[in-house]
């Protein structure tokens, strides 16, 4: 594991150009995002493969939007920063495309990646304090990293609305169950 990582799989997006340099012209530009990394307390950063064909690092996660909106900061988009050097980045086939809402730090509907993004190291060695993050891309086309007490989800054929009030009853789990 390393402080990079590729994603499970591309995502088109357009990077906001004030992050390309001082002198380019408003707007954005068209890119592909493949890529992650971090450091401890930092905040996820991209790669992408700009139209020009330049491969550009370390673009904040506010800096790209799949439609050219950038409202949320940094900190709203991932309140927790990077727990540790070693990223790992998995699949998770069935939240892929599931329609969801972000209750926190901001309210959104949203649209799950199928992807998660944790850390080998760090905070991942306390389970109270083990948060892995869930990629939304939001209705404005931002991408948020939250933590799965920040998203609620929708499934037309399991969730229930009345089972939601079980909500303030939920726990998070400080107990380890070792193998023998």
């Amino acid at each position: 594991m390393s402080r990079h990582a590729n994603l499970p799989f591309h995502i088109y997006v357009n990077v906001d150009n004030r992050f390309l340099g001082e002198k380019m012209p408003s707007g954005s530009t068209p890119a592909i995002w493949h890529s992650v990394y971090c450091r401890p307390n930092q905040v996820l950063m991209c790669h992408v493969l700009l139209e020009s064909g330049a491969n550009w690092t370390g673009l904040p996660i506010h800096a790209i939007s799949a439609k050219s909106a950038y409202e949320f900061t940094s900190e709203e988009l991932m309140p927790w920063a990077a727990m540790g050097d070693d990223l790992d980045i998995f699949n998770v086939k069935y939240l892929e495309g599931l329609e969801c809402k972000t209750i926190e730090p901001m309210e959104s509907k949203g649209r799950h990646l199928g992807i998660m993004i944790d850390w080998r190291d760090g905070f991942s060695r306390y389970p109270q304090e083990h948060k892995p993050l869930n990629v939304i891309q939001l209705e404005n086309g931002q991408f948020a990293f939250l933590p799965n007490n920040f998203v609620v989800y929708s499934d037309q054929h399991f969730v229930s609305k009345n089972a939601q009030e079980y909500f303030k009853y939920y726990k998070r789990g400080e107990k380890v169950y070792w193998g023998k």
